[in-house]
């Protein structure tokens, strides 16, 4: 800051050490003596005073009126506004940002490498992925509306009415409960169960169809087991006890294929899928009432939306924390997915040519606004504001020109007095 201080006063100190100089060699030759060496260094110090004089007079009449003078063609940037900034505008907008620099550039650029570069930096992917998340979150809202659960629930229906009951559905249902997909829909199912005992809403039902057991068996003349469940603290014991024992053992299940509750579950199936696949028509009669139901239950919406509710509600919960295994997915291939992409030459040159082509109907339709944009800002400015920012930045450099101004001038004076001198001696010589 003191290097720049001193720079910005180097025009100063040279109109004074000009002033000192010829003043003190006009002295020096009133007292010393009319020496020929001080005469032409006075010389020197006058014509560098007149050099910086008419620098200093020409800088400073650029920002404003010389000493507050109103002395013609002074103060240009000031009065010539209007004309400055349109001609800044014109040069920004047809000469420096003009269509063909701009084209030319984009010719030279390529925006796939400039992707694949920016998301070699994870900060970079995950500030990409956390909006993407954001609309994902928006998409999965749109999973409750009305036109979304009627298209589900039509085209689930439609696939239930053409399911066989006969011989084939055994042997699909003997064959899923033994896959890797039947299994993780056992566990899926288990721990389900287990989510739904954890609920409160269960605990309170429970609670709810304990008190009403209780009424109705004292109505209908009991008196000990009425006695007891109508108690609040024994039937929240009860309540406890059941859904904590249920939640505890199916969750064991969802883990242990062993468990002895899965095993008889998957013998129960088996025998089932054994019968349809024999054809007892009992059998086949169950599966139609099963079939038939879960028709009606979509017909109705109420199987069907309470899925997509909770399908909703998971995957905003999900989306939402960076962290989840969906979360962590969507950034993964994110960021892996547009480099592999980017991985084909073809493509790249695609993707190139396609950034290229928008970036250059877009210039053609809002170029004017990049000249909109300088003008509304430069009009913005308040006089003073503009003149100060125009000769903040080159302020410094018109100090160094009031610097040249006196050195040339002085030596422009030196030179002169030489030569006047040298010509006197001649005229001596030969007169």
């Amino acid at each position: 800051m003191a290097a720049e201080g001193r720079r910005n006063r180097v025009g100063g100190w040279s109109l004074a050490v000009a002033v000192t100089g010829a003043v003190g060699c006009r002295v020096a030759l009133a007292t010393a003596g009319d020496a020929v060496w001080l005469r032409v260094l006075a010389a020197g110090f006058e014509a560098a005073l007149v050099g910086g004089l008419a620098d200093w007079f020409a800088v400073t009449a650029l920002f404003r009126h010389p000493l507050g003078l109103p002395i013609p063609h002074t103060a240009i940037i000031p009065t010539r506004r209007a004309k400055l900034i349109e001609g800044i505008v014109a040069m920004v907008e047809d000469d420096w940002l003009s269509p063909a620099v701009i084209g030319a550039r984009l010719e030279r650029f390529s925006p796939s490498g400039t992707v694949v570069d920016w998301l070699a930096d994870p900060a970079h992917v995950e500030r990409l992925a956390s909006p993407l998340r954001d609309a994902l979150r928006a998409v999965a809202r749109t999973l409750t509306e009305g036109e979304v659960a009627v298209f589900v629930e039509r085209g689930m229906a439609a696939r239930l009415k053409e399911v066989p009951v006969d011989a084939s559905a055994g042997r699909w249902l003997g064959e899923a409960i033994e896959s890797a997909s039947g299994a993780a829909a056992l566990r899926s199912t288990a721990e389900s169960f287990a989510n739904l005992a954890e609920r409160p809403e269960t605990a309170r039902e429970l609670d709810w169809w304990l008190a009403r057991s209780a009424a109705t068996l004292r109505e209908e003349g009991q008196r000990m087991v009425p006695f007891f469940l109508r108690r609040k603290a024994v039937r929240r014991r009860l309540v406890e006890a059941a859904l904590g024992y249920a939640s505890a053992e199916l969750r064991a299940a969802a883990g242990d294929v062993a468990h002895p509750l899965r095993v008889r579950l998957v013998d129960a199936v088996r025998r089932f899928a054994t019968r349809l696949e024999a054809g007892e028509p009992d059998a086949l009669a169950h599966v139609a009432r099963v079939r038939d139901a879960l028709v009606e239950s979509l017909e109705t919406g109420t199987v069907v939306r309470a899925g997509l509710e909770h399908l909703r509600a998971q995957l905003e919960r999900d989306l939402a924390d960076p962290t989840s295994p969906l979360a962590t997915l969507v950034d993964r291939k994110l960021g892996t997915g547009l480099v592999e992409l980017m991985d084909d030459p073809g493509r790249r040159v695609r993707f190139d040519e396609w950034v290229r082509d928008t970036a250059r109907t877009l210039l053609e339709r809002h170029h004017h606004q990049i000249g909109l944009t300088v003008r509304e800002h430069l009009e913005a400015l308040e006089t003073e504001a503009l003149v100060a920012r125009i000769e903040g930045r080159v302020g410094d450099d018109l100090q160094f020109i009031r610097l040249n101004g006196a050195v040339v001038g002085g030596l422009i004076g030196l030179a002169l007095a030489v030569l006047h001198w040298q010509l006197d001696g001649f005229h001596a010589r030969f007169p």
